[in-house]
């Protein structure tokens, strides 16, 4: 699986784990910084990412829509709970319980049309 960070999430953990070997971009920092929701998506199963985000409201209908018969579908969501601390402090933690889910799911569709969550 490889992942496209949302733009609430630090580029600093796509650096920290692209050292540790995985495909992990972040929207913060690019020059998709100001991309729509729906845009967002569509990058992410452009170039067969997973997504990570904490905008649960509105990412959730998104992949909800996504996966119904006859849609473009995804290569999945992984969901952070919004009291999921995402301070500088908690970025190597962020790594940490993302590399987990880069394990659990090695392959580019292991989690496609699905979602999990941190």
């Amino acid at each position: 699986m490889k992942l496209l960070l949302d733009e609430m999430l630090s580029p600093d953990i796509a650096e920290l784990l692209r050292g540790r070997g995985y495909d992990v971009e972040a929207i913060a920092g690019s020059e998709h910084a100001e991309l729509s929701d729906p845009n967002v998506l569509d990058l992410a199963r452009s170039q067969q990412r997973a997504l990570v985000t904490n905008n649960v409201r509105d990412f959730r209908p998104l992949h909800v829509a996504a996966v119904q018969a006859g849609h473009a579908g995804h290569y999945g969501m992984v969901f952070m709970a919004g009291n999921f601390r995402r301070s500088k402090a908690d970025i190597g933690r962020i790594a940490d319980a993302l590399e987990v889910k880069l394990r659990q799911h090695p392959g580019l569709e292991d989690l496609a049309n699905a979602e999990d969550w941190l």
